[in-house]
């Protein structure tokens, strides 16, 4: 179950994260202002040229790569839900952003489906993470972003991914 998020926690992520609706938005106005910085992590060590992206990112065949590649991200996710506060967002009624945070880890598992990633599955789930002053989106090749603004704090991030068997491209 999500539960709603108090005002100090919204304070929290409005402090951590200027804008941070913006950057959730994809505005290429904003994200070209520099406030943001972004990496990406991926199960690819080295970005693909589109020889190798034919062949590499779409596995969905192969169900034992589908089930290791899966993992990696949900162990990002679990790694995250131990180490901070993870808060999710969804639009409601007139384009209003409402942000919930989750009681525990199988909201966090119900939320981002892992068992239903495939190669061309994207922006199902986004982290907001404002311990970090990083929102981390899901995409859709098996390369996710994240985005930040103090790349100081976004280290314990990088740890997890490593530890995970991602790799960080940037």
């Amino acid at each position: 179950m999500m539960s709603n998020i108090s005002k100090a926690e919204l304070k929290e992520i409005k402090r951590n994260l200027p804008d941070y609706k913006k950057i959730i938005d994809q505005d290429d106005s904003f994200i070209e202002n520099g406030k943001y910085k972004k990496i990406f992590i991926s199960v690819f060590d080295h970005w693909l040229t589109n020889e190798e992206a034919n062949e590499m990112i779409f596995v969905d065949e192969n169900l034992n790569e589908l089930k290791a590649r899966r993992k990696k991200f949900k162990m990002v996710a679990e790694e995250l839900h131990k180490a901070t506060d993870i808060y999710f967002w969804k639009y409601k009624r007139n384009y209003r952003m409402v942000l919930k945070k989750p009681t525990n880890y199988k909201d966090v598992l119900r939320k981002c489906e892992f068992d239903n990633l495939w190669s061309q599955s994207g922006r199902r789930y986004s982290f907001i993470l404002p311990k970090f002053c990083a929102i981390y989106n899901e995409e859709w090749d098996w390369t996710n972003i994240v985005w930040y603004t103090d790349e100081e704090k976004i280290l314990p991030i990088l740890k997890i991914v490593e530890k995970a068997g991602l790799n960080i491209l940037k």
